[in-house]
């Protein structure tokens, strides 16, 4: 069965001086910057969130990697800021999905607990037909 998910949002306020900022080795004029989050993405969170960034048209010109606590941009500089709220739309989306995985859950949760609920009753009713079936 699934498990409820946790939201994970961009950490705020972010302390400007540990933001990690390095140079992309792959991509000459490219920028790694790490963002903190306000927790440790589940694998949930993580499926979600990609489905999120891959179903983006804005993808094309930058890579975001959730690792451990932070999400990883790697881009230009062209239009940060764009990109940072692009980057905030996106996180705030999956958690719309995480909502949406944890009603489903729940309401598969309550379908199987209906189900066991049945199950007894069912089992109830043979045992009784059962006793009068051998008592007479």
């Amino acid at each position: 069965m699934a498990e409820f998910a946790k939201k994970i949002n961009i950490k705020h306020p972010i302390n400007l001086d540990h933001v990690d900022i390095r140079n992309d080795p792959f991509r000459p004029g490219a920028y790694v910057i790490s963002l903190p989050l306000d927790g440790y993405p589940s694998y949930d969170w993580q499926t979600l969130f990609d489905l999120e960034l891959w179903s983006s048209l804005d993808f094309w010109d930058r890579k975001v990697l959730a690792v451990g606590d932070q999400l990883k941009l790697v881009t230009t500089l062209n239009n940060l800021q764009e990109k940072l709220k692009w980057l905030e739309r996106i996180v705030l989306a999956t958690n719309r999905r995480v909502d949406e995985h944890n009603r489903n859950v729940e309401a598969e949760k309550e379908a199987k607990e209906l189900g066991l609920g049945d199950e007894m009753a069912i089992r109830s009713e043979l045992s009784k037909w059962l006793v009068r079936r051998t008592t007479g």
